[in-house]
């Protein structure tokens, strides 16, 4: 029988795999998985496993004094979930550095083919300084295991220059992370409602990339822009005129 979720931890391949289904609080109008459902899915399989390897956000800020910030993600479509399919979910770190990690994430179906393909660069920063970290510093050692990666991603260049205001969003309480940040999510959420419940549910999507500049806090009076380009939209959210976020979606 198919659990809703289950887990487990390959330790010698250093691969976080885990089992679950497209449920009700992922998926879009179109009853598939959502586009912010995806990017919970992904943060979710990351995060967990970080921790089953003591590195996740929680145990770094309390044993380190630092937190770790999300700073680029590319996320590779070539399919989609209906509502109640199963979906393996394998999350595995793919480069190390001693300023950042990159963290892969797989998403497949019951037939084991690739449905979504996330690569999410990550760094470490001192709460009390706010300055990037060096890796060892939050229990990385030459005993990690980097992965070879599944798919080959390179992150690209997102100019956001003179690029529209579409909406205005305040960051509320429930935006707000562990991190006592705007949680990453919430930014697509910001970005993706740029659209219509009609047009989420048409879009084909190929990619989507996102660079996370700065952060935001509760009560931040936030902007949202987006402009319409040959084969994809360019979007971001700004505070006070500089960017916090940007992202390309690829059709």
């Amino acid at each position: 029988m198919f659990d809703r979720m289950s887990q487990k931890i390959y330790n010698i391949a250093m691969i976080y795999e885990k089992q679950q289904i497209a449920s009700s609080s992922i998926i879009g109008a179109d009853a598939h998985l959502s586009y912010i459902g995806l990017f919970d899915v992904i943060e979710d399989a990351i995060t967990e496993g970080m921790g089953v390897l003591k590195l996740d956000g929680v145990t770094v800020k309390r044993d380190y004094n630092a937190f770790w910030v999300f700073t680029k993600n590319k996320v590779r479509l070539f399919g989609t979930f209906a509502w109640g399919e199963k979906m393996s979910v394998e999350s595995f770190v793919s480069f190390l550095s001693p300023a950042k990690m990159i963290v892969d994430t797989a998403l497949k179906n019951a037939d084991g083919a690739l449905v979504a393909y996330s690569s999410c660069e990550m760094c470490v920063l001192d709460i009390a300084t706010g300055r990037i970290r060096r890796t060892s510093t939050v229990g990385i050692d030459e005993t990690f295991v980097v992965e070879a990666p599944q798919l080959q991603v390179a992150f690209d260049k997102i100019v956001d220059d003179d690029l529209p205001q579409v909406d205005t969003v305040t960051v509320r309480s429930t935006n707000v992370d562990y991190s006592q940040h705007c949680n990453n999510v919430e930014y697509l959420r910001f970005l993706f409602n740029t659209y219509t419940a009609e047009e989420l549910q048409h879009m084909s999507v190929k990619e989507i990339e996102v660079c996370y500049v700065a952060q935001s806090y509760e009560g931040d009076a936030l902007t949202v822009h987006k402009r319409a380009e040959p084969e994809r939209d360019v979007l971001s959210v700004k505070k006070n005129g500089a960017t916090v976020v940007k992202c390309a979606v690829t059709y």
